[in-house]
């Protein structure tokens, strides 16, 4: 009597299984079988986010029209443009499957209580919703949330962030001057000043009290750095007060009609501090941008021909 070959009848016992594993649902890329509820949310109706993370104040956006206001830790008005687009990304956050139900594992996927908890209120009848934002998902576009008492944990498919920085929610914009709007521009350093100013024939360099064609093309770009001007971040341990009273650069844009925006710079922790006028907020530059902002005479100066 022939001997059955094992190898053989192990392999074909691997098929039978592989078949009803995939006949059953086992490598779908959804494995649960619990149902998840739809994502409702619409980015139009959202009017209030809160978000909150262990040890810290909770940070609060609130709508004003077609602006955001921060109203906690601080008043200041919002990057609107960034929140809009977190907004907009939430409400494409997609729930792809359940991968949990057990309280006790909330801590593995990052959703418990004590985790981090984004809170959005909606504009119609006072609603809100608490999403509990977990640890990343199995691939950079996952993440694993949790809604409000519900018990599942959920795999997430979103573009989402969350960033914890206060600076960057915060409207970086100093000012928001046209090119097409500035008749001069003076910049003192060190109790010497020059400026450029427009003339009949074009752009004019003042110097010592002497008056000479400008290079437009150099004068043109540096105007064009405050259409808008964005700083890159703050400095909140310093007060606007002691850039103002010693600063190293005070730069006077003049606009028609008397008006005058004046910045003071000031050399601080490797960058520079900005601050506008009388204002108390306090601007971070990076190092690099104080020769577009703050231009050596020479390269203004009209070339010889």
């Amino acid at each position: 009597m022939q001997r059955k070959n094992p190898v053989l009848i192990l392999s074909v016992v691997l098929v039978v299984l592989l078949v009803l594993a995939w006949a059953t649902g086992a490598f779908k890329r959804n494995p649960s079988t619990i149902d998840v509820p739809e994502w409702k949310l619409r980015a139009e109706r959202i009017t209030r986010i809160r978000l909150t993370w262990p040890g810290k104040e909770p940070l609060v956006l609130e709508r004003s029209g077609a602006n955001w206001q921060l109203t906690a830790p601080i008043h200041y008005p919002a990057d609107s443009s960034f929140v809009r687009r977190f907004v907009e990304n939430l409400a494409k956050l997609e729930l792809e499957s359940v991968v949990s139900t057990n309280p006790a594992r909330y801590g593995n996927y990052g959703v418990a209580d004590s985790n981090a908890v984004l809170v959005v209120s909606y504009q119609q009848d006072g609603d809100s919703l608490r999403l509990f934002w977990g640890k990343a998902g199995p691939d950079f576009q996952t993440r694993y949330v949790r809604l409000g008492d519900d018990a599942r944990v959920f795999l997430a498919r979103t573009n989402l962030t969350v960033p914890e920085d206060l600076s960057r929610w915060r409207n970086k914009i100093v000012l928001n001057v046209p090119a097409a709007q500035l008749e001069a521009l003076a910049l003192k350093r060190e109790g010497k000043t020059y400026e450029v100013r427009r003339g009949e024939a074009g752009w004019e360099l003042v110097e010592n009290g002497q008056t000479t064609r400008a290079d437009s093309i150099a004068v043109v770009r540096w105007a064009s750095q405050f259409d808008p001007l964005r700083a890159n971040g703050f400095f909140d341990d310093l007060s606007a007060d002691s850039v103002r009273q010693a600063p190293d650069y005070v730069l006077t844009l003049r606009l028609p009609g008397g008006v005058q925006q004046v910045l003071y710079f000031k050399e601080h922790n490797n960058g520079w501090a900005l601050v506008r006028g009388d204002d108390d907020t306090v601007f971070r530059l990076y190092a690099y941008r104080r020769t577009q902002l703050l231009p050596e005479v020479t390269s203004l100066r009209a070339r010889s021909t």
